[in-house]
């Protein structure tokens, strides 16, 4: 065999080994590419099928009659452009999350409605039960007036406090400091200062307080007026049956979860 040949040969060797190596790669990348299609598949939820005349396409997406809304076509789609710009943008990634959690409160609020129609019907809540709460939480429905003694100078706390305590008059205390900036102010109704006392009874007084702009001050409730009884029943019934149903999903939840041999762990 000349050297002609034998070239020739190697050549045409060479070339049936290059497309049995493209072959085989092609076939396994179209394999790897059909599987992980088909995992794709296996996941996600197809996707609603639509009915109705179609009246206009947008880059192939179709818009259909019920799409409009009352709305004009135009408006329809120019919509639908900014929505498909917007997605190319990948500004639909920055609500990912927002959706996510969207869609998670819709699927629980949708579940304790199912567990409120499946439930038996509870105890009504009857006005003895509202008075009940009523008197261990006389606190929320007890408003006080409240008047503060404010000073610049943290020392001057015990001695004023002292005052206070006494029964003085508040302005004359503050009289008191010539050189000294002390002023006393009528804050009034004030639920959230009303935490500061530990009674919440006319002539109590407070400890000494910090203020944000680092001053401090003393309290001293001035009046008390309780919200009757009458007023508050609407919202103490609401928070009585909030109560009960948030006990009737955590029952629900407690028994789904041993049902299902979910592991709970609590990290602290």
């Amino acid at each position: 065999m000349t050297l002609r040949k034998l070239y020739l040969l190697f050549i045409f060797v060479a070339l049936i080994g290059c497309n049995q190596s493209d072959s085989n790669t092609t076939t396994e990348q179209e394999s790897t590419q059909s599987q992980t299609q088909n995992n794709d598949n296996s996941t996600a939820e197809p996707e609603p099928e639509r009915t109705g005349k179609v009246l206009a396409r947008v880059n192939g997406t179709p818009i259909y009659e019920d799409d409009l809304n009352g709305r004009n076509l135009e408006f329809v789609i120019t919509e639908e452009i900014i929505y498909q710009a917007g997605i190319k943008q990948g500004i639909d990634k920055e609500y990912r999350s927002r959706v996510r959690n969207f869609e998670r409160n819709l699927v629980i609020e949708g579940t304790k409605a199912k567990i409120l129609e499946n439930a038996e019907p509870t105890k009504k809540i009857s006005d003895e039960d509202i008075q009940k709460y009523y008197d261990l939480n006389k606190d929320r429905y007890t408003y006080v007036r409240i008047h503060e003694v404010s000073f610049p100078d943290v020392n001057l706390g015990k001695e004023i406090k002292e005052k206070v305590e006494k029964g003085e008059d508040l302005q004359e205390i503050a009289n008191g400091y010539t050189d000294i900036a002390v002023t006393v102010t009528d804050i009034g109704f004030n639920k959230m200062m009303a935490k500061k006392f530990d009674n919440r009874e006319v002539g109590s007084v407070s400890e000494v307080i910090q203020k944000p702009n680092g001053t401090f001050s003393v309290l001293k409730i001035v009046d008390v007026k309780d919200i009757p009884l009458n007023s508050s029943k609407k919202s103490i019934r609401h928070v009585l049956e909030s109560v009960e149903k948030g006990q009737m999903f955590e029952n629900y939840a407690n028994t789904v979860a041993k049902e299902n041999g979910m592991e709970i762990e609590i990290i602290d």
